[in-house]
């Protein structure tokens, strides 16, 4: 892993672990992020709602900071993932990136993800 430089990027949850164990995700979800070079914003997805956050990154730690979200009715599992999702990426986690990962680890919690290649 390199300095991290994901803009114009998208990616999905390959694993996500709290405290060294797997965290399962709500069924039939993964989390997905774009950050969005022309804005400047994170836009992350963790299966009900998508959050749009201000973000830079500053050394190796990804800045998050005034989220907005849709706000669909969603299960109170997704809505509660959604929740954990936003609280982990305000806390400021590091950031790691090479041209394939994407790995964010917090305090508590790692998720290693897999950038989306898409086809023109």
């Amino acid at each position: 892993m390199t300095r991290p430089n994901p803009w114009g990027q998208r990616y999905v949850s390959a694993s996500v672990t709290e405290d060294g164990r797997p965290r399962a995700l709500v069924r039939n979800t993964r989390i997905t992020l774009w950050f969005v070079t022309e804005t400047r914003r994170l836009s992350a997805h963790a299966g009900c709602n998508t959050t749009m956050f201000d973000a830079d990154i500053t050394g190796d730690v990804l800045e998050a900071r005034a989220p907005h979200s849709t706000l669909m009715a969603c299960s109170p599992e997704s809505e509660d993932q959604d929740l954990w999702l936003i609280e982990f990426l305000l806390l400021g986690p590091t950031c790691a990136a090479s041209d394939d990962d994407l790995v964010l680890t917090g305090s508590r919690t790692r998720i290693a993800f897999d950038r989306l290649r898409t086809e023109l």
